[in-house]
C-alpha cells in the first residue's frame, strides 16, 4: 500500500525547495516527484505525467490545469521509508506554503505491487558512508579549497623541504678514498710522522735489532 500525499505550490523554485527537505527528511528520490510548466505540453500531457506519478485521474486533470496555468506540483509516495512517512510528508508540507489548489483530498491510498529490487543499493550508491549534510556542495576537495592534485616543482630526492635527509648525505658518488676523513688526511700525521705502510722486510723479533736473546740463551727455536 502506498500513499500518494501531493501539494500545489506557485513556482518551480518554491516546490523544488519542498522536494529537497522531503529527500533530507528522508524520502528516496525515486518516491518524489515534481511538474512543472517547464516540462511543457498541453494540459493533456501534463495530466499524463501527473498520472504516471501514480495520483488518481481525477486528481490528476484539476492539477494538470493548474499546472498549465503555472504553478508546480509535488508529488511523495510514501511507504515504509522514512518511517511515519505520511506525518513526516504532511508536517513537511504544512509548513511550506502551498496553494489552496480546490481539491478536497491531497492523499490518495492506492495498492502498488512489491518491490523487488535486485540490489539493496537502490536507493543509494554509498553502503558504509553518511548522506550529505545540507551545506554539501558536492564535487572534490581540490575544487571547493582550490588544492592543486599536480605540482610543477622539480623532483627532489628528500622528502624533507630542506632538502635535508635524516641519515647521512645519501650516496656519495666521489671516486673512491683510502681515508675516512672528507680532507684525505690520515690521523697519523696528526700526531707522530707514522707511515701507514712499511717497506721495510719483515722481522722475527720485535726487539729493535731484532735481537733473540730468550732462544738464544735457552735454546728454543724461534719457529716449530
Amino acid at each position: 500500500m502506498t500513499t500518494v500525499i501531493t501539494r500545489l505550490y506557485s513556482d518551480k523554485q518554491s516546490a523544488r525547495g519542498v522536494r529537497e527537505r522531503l529527500y533530507r527528511e528522508g524520502f528516496p528520490r525515486h518516491a518524489l516527484s515534481l511538474i512543472s510548466p517547464d516540462d511543457g505540453g498541453s494540459a493533456a500531457e501534463l495530466q499524463g505525467k501527473i498520472e504516471r506519478a501514480l495520483v488518481p485521474d481525477q486528481a490528476a486533470e484539476v492539477y494538470a490545469a493548474r499546472v498549465a496555468e503555472g504553478a508546480s506540483l509535488v508529488v511523495a509516495r510514501a511507504t515504509y521509508k522514512p518511517l511515519n512517512a505520511v506525518r513526516v510528508a504532511n508536517e513537511t508540507y504544512n509548513s511550506s506554503g502551498a496553494i489552496d489548489s480546490g481539491l478536497a483530498e491531497e492523499a490518495f491510498k492506492i495498492q502498488t505491487p512489491p518491490d523487488h529490487s535486485p540490489s539493496v543499493l537502490k536507493d543509494h550508491p554509498r553502503f558504509f558512508t553518511m548522506p550529505p549534510s545540507r551545506d554539501h556542495v558536492g564535487g572534490p576537495l581540490s575544487d571547493q579549497f582550490g588544492f592543486r592534485l599536480v605540482s610543477a616543482q622539480k623532483r627532489r630526492d628528500s622528502v624533507l623541504h630542506d632538502g635535508k635527509r635524516f641519515f647521512g648525505d645519501g650516496i656519495i658518488r666521489n671516486r673512491k678514498s683510502n681515508s675516512v676523513l672528507r680532507n684525505g688526511g690520515f690521523m697519523s700525521k696528526y700526531f707522530w710522522p707514522m707511515p701507514m705502510l712499511s717497506r721495510k722486510r719483515r722481522g722475527l723479533s720485535v726487539i729493535p735489532g731484532g735481537g733473540q736473546p730468550f732462544s738464544r740463551l735457552l735454546g728454543w727455536p724461534t719457529i716449530s
